[in-house]
C-alpha cells in the first residue's frame, strides 16, 4: 500500500472512530427529550445506515482545513473543556456528513432510487419493512 493510500485510510479510520460517541450522543439527546423508545432506536439506525457508509471526504476535509489553519495536527488530549481539538473538530465534520445523507435520502425519494452504494435506499427499506408488520 502507498503512503497516501495508508494516509488516508488512517485518516478514515481515526474519523470513523468519532462515530459511535457522536451517534450516541444524537440519540441520547432525543432520548433526554422524552421521545420514545422505538424512534430513538429508528432514529440511531437511520444514522448508521445512512451516514458513515460513503468516502466520508466531506466530513474529513474539515479535518485537514482545522490542521491547515492551525498549521499542525490536532491533538487527541483532553483538555478543559472536556474534549479535543480532533473531537471538536470531527464533530463539525461529521455534521457535514450528516448533511449529505440527509441531501442523498431526500434525492432517493425524489428520483424514486431503489439502491444507494449497492444496498436498499433507506426510505424503501423502511417503509417495506413497517408495510411487512402489518
Amino acid at each position: 500500500m502507498s503512503d497516501a493510500k495508508s494516509k488516508s485510510a488512517a485518516q478514515k479510520a481515526r474519523f470513523l472512530a468519532v462515530w459511535p460517541k457522536i451517534k450516541s450522543e444524537l440519540v441520547a439527546h432525543l432520548e433526554s427529550n422524552g421521545m420514545p423508545e422505538d424512534i430513538c432506536a429508528w432514529f440511531g439506525k437511520s444514522l448508521d445506515y445512512n451516514t458513515p457508509g460513503g468516502k466520508l471526504n466531506r466530513g474529513i476535509s474539515v479535518i485537514d482545513t482545522a490542521e491547515i489553519l492551525l498549521g499542525r495536527p490536532l491533538n487527541d488530549e483532553v483538555d478543559a473543556k472536556g474534549s479535543s481539538e480532533y473531537y471538536r473538530a470531527a464533530i463539525l465534520g461529521w455534521g457535514v456528513e450528516l448533511l449529505q445523507a440527509y441531501f442523498l435520502v431526500s434525492d432517493d425519494m425524489m428520483d424514486g432510487s431503489i439502491t444507494r452504494r449497492g444496498q436498499p435506499c433507506w426510505w424503501g427499506f423502511f417503509f417495506c419493512s413497517k408495510a411487512g408488520q402489518g
